[in-house]
């Protein structure tokens, strides 16, 4: 399996903000950090901040 995509999801309450290009070398502490970051900008506190990974079967 290929990892095909990343995505790193902001969820608050109501709704979600849904990030997709980033480095790809990016580590899950970078993410995380980035998504703290962006939430610094935001009037709401973040709820759940998810890394979605899809995966490509061959």
């Amino acid at each position: 399996m290929n990892e095909f995509q990343r995505r790193l999801v902001l969820r608050y309450d109501p709704g979600q903000f849904t990030f997709r290009h980033f480095d790809v070398i990016a580590s899950d502490e970078e993410l995380y950090a980035l998504a703290r970051q962006l939430n610094s900008l935001q009037e709401d506190e973040v709820k759940q901040i998810v890394k979605v990974q899809v995966l490509q079967l061959r």
